[in-house]
């Protein structure tokens, strides 16, 4: 994550960065944004969804 975390402004962003790329290789039965979110132990996935989808 050193190499990535100066990509982003603040902390939140690199906090869900981690997560997913956390929750891609963990040994859940879906890899989608709520079920990496419940992993993360977010209230829901409206974070990561932003993230991977509309966030500069």
């Amino acid at each position: 994550m050193g190499r990535i975390a100066g990509r982003f402004a603040r902390v939140e962003p690199r906090r869900r960065v981690r997560d997913v790329v956390l929750g891609l290789p963990s040994d859940l039965p879906r890899k989608n944004c709520w079920s990496i979110a419940e992993l993360a132990e977010e209230a829901s996935p409206d974070g990561m969804q932003h993230l991977l989808a509309r966030a500069r």
